[in-house]
């Protein structure tokens, strides 16, 4: 019997998104043949290679192109321009059904499926026309005069409804699309952001726990941008560290905004009570979870935060980590009602001092929220429990 082959479309780098991987690997544990396409801006790494199993077509783009994808619903020259290599995927994998990550890439691929007429799947990671108004490159200048995220959501609503079928990371992100769009309820598929059994490992690395040994340590992994709320975690440890004196951060990802948050760390004399530790290999996040004592998720609050899951709170629960969260509806709903850990006020250290300190003095609610949460992945929060495995695609397909 012939395998069921699936072409994924990712706009950007890989591997650099855990969602993507996982989902993949789990098809294939079914028995699917699953290629990627993505791009690189390194032409040495141009080509197809298998990782993990998955078949990767990396598409080279020199580097001005990025910038251009910005773009792609002001001007149509960046979706022209990636017409071709699509074209060229589609045609090279023997795609039987066509998985879209995020909107990036939906106008060439609906342009080119009107010949192709395969079943075209949305996954829609986050809120992308919400969160665009937090991009540093939209607040001013010619980003914010030329990208419109108002463009943005109306192309998405566009390509909902055209879609065979649509993913969203949480039944908050269906509701809302739903009411927006209209989009039939039996279309939408809500899948978190699960974490692949891999990420459990039988030994970790001696030399990290070394390092971080004697401290109560709290993890953050992602993106540091302002919406993620580190700041306010910042200007809580002065407060901490009056009833934690060996409280530590360890902050395991970057980006543009880590300039203020060492400034803002040396500014309240915390700075050596932090590790900025940069983006790591995907296969070390495991080891800095496991020596944590808790794993926090600061968020901001805003409709995207409001109806999406961070990677990181799967990973956290499945290593037994307690959680202590920022109020953001679904992460909100999912702690309390799984019994994951505590939930603080949005941008507001005092609350987010409180909770910790209240945390670290109940030790045996922290073991209870770690159990709690290692049991809800194992049982509930994965993939085989999920409704989204090869059957899903089959059911298009046919």
């Amino acid at each position: 019997m012939q395998n069921t082959i699936i072409g994924m479309i990712f706009h950007g780098e890989y591997p650099t998104h855990p969602r993507i991987e996982n989902q993949a690997l789990h098809l294939i544990s079914e028995s699917a043949e699953i290629h990627l396409f993505c791009v690189t801006y390194q032409k040495e790494k141009a080509g197809i290679e298998e990782h993990k199993g998955i078949k990767v077509h990396r598409t080279f783009l020199p580097s001005w192109m990025y910038k251009l994808s910005a773009l792609a619903y002001t001007f149509p020259l960046y979706h022209r321009l990636m017409r071709s290599h699509l074209q060229r995927f589609i045609r090279n994998s023997k795609a039987q059904a066509l998985h879209l990550h995020n909107m990036n890439l939906a106008q060439p691929i609906f342009d080119i499926n009107k010949s192709t007429n395969l079943p075209i799947i949305l996954d829609l990671h986050e809120n992308i026309p919400e969160i665009m108004k937090f991009y540093p490159h939209l607040q001013s200048g010619f980003g914010k005069a030329l990208i419109k995220p108002s463009v943005w959501k109306k192309k998405e609503e566009e390509f909902i409804l055209k879609s065979d079928g649509i993913i969203v990371v949480t039944s908050d992100a269906k509701n809302e699309l739903e009411q927006r769009t209209g989009v039939d309820d039996n279309k939408t598929l809500v899948l978190p952001n699960f974490t692949d059994p891999s990420f459990i490992k039988k030994e970790y690395s001696t030399k990290l726990i070394q390092k971080f040994k004697g401290n109560f340590n709290a993890i953050y992994i992602g993106d540091t941008g302002k919406r993620r709320g580190l700041e306010s975690v910042i200007k809580a440890i002065p407060a901490i560290l009056k009833k934690i004196p060996n409280f530590h951060l360890i902050v395991v990802g970057a980006s543009n905004n880590d300039k203020a948050l060492h400034e803002l760390a040396n500014q309240l004399k915390v700075d050596r009570h932090i590790s900025f530790e940069g983006w790591q290999p995907e296969s070390l996040l495991s080891d800095y979870i496991y020596l944590s004592d808790i794993g926090i998720c600061p968020l901001l609050r805003n409709t995207h935060h409001d109806t999406t899951y961070a990677n990181k709170l799967f990973q956290y629960a499945m290593l037994g980590k307690p959680i202590l969260a920022s109020d953001c509806t679904a992460q909100k709903n999912l702690i309390e009602s799984e019994k994951w850990g505590l939930i603080h006020e949005s941008d507001n250290s005092i609350d987010f001092a409180n909770q910790f300190i209240q945390l670290y003095n109940d030790n045996s609610s922290r073991i209870e929220f770690g159990k709690n949460g290692a049991k809800a992945i194992a049982n509930k929060y994965n993939y085989p429990s999920s409704e989204f495995g090869i059957a899903y695609y089959q059911k298009l397909i046919n």
